[in-house]
């Protein structure tokens, strides 16, 4: 399969606003557009649970380096200046999400920071244990 992206403008209300539609043809099936769609390439990708859209069933576990692949060829070969703002955005919801880490300031070993109400924690929990609770 030879993919590659159709990235064209979709119409909205907004006029100030741009937004673009993200094909995903196959240049081996035809050379003109609607006869090689594909399908539409998804804002974001989940690997985990079932399937949620087409690309996710057709690329399946390769899904993401197969997104990654077609923006960074789109990006390099758009020279507008939004195109590649939209390009660069959804590369960007593409890469994984870290962890919440933290170092602690006891012992400098990096630790899971866990939200509880607005305080962070500067210390790590065995560190925690070791200065504050009574034994």
């Amino acid at each position: 399969m030879n993919l590659k992206l159709r990235i064209a403008l979709k119409q909205t209300k907004d006029y100030a606003k741009v937004q673009h539609t993200f094909a995903v043809i196959d240049l081996d099936v035809s050379d003109q557009y609607p006869h090689n769609f594909v399908c539409i390439l998804p804002k974001s990708i989940q690997l985990k649970g079932t399937p949620l859209n087409i690309f996710e069933k057709r690329f399946k576990d390769d899904s993401i380096n197969v997104a990654t692949n077609l923006l960074k060829k789109a990006l390099r070969s758009r020279p507008d200046a939004d195109t590649k703002k939209s390009i660069l955005q959804r590369l960007k919801l593409l890469e994984p999400k870290k962890a919440n880490q933290n170092k602690c300031n006891v012992c400098g070993k990096l630790f899971e920071q866990k939200k509880r109400g607005y305080k962070k924690y500067s210390a790590c929990y065995e560190c925690y244990q070791k200065r504050y609770v009574k034994k």
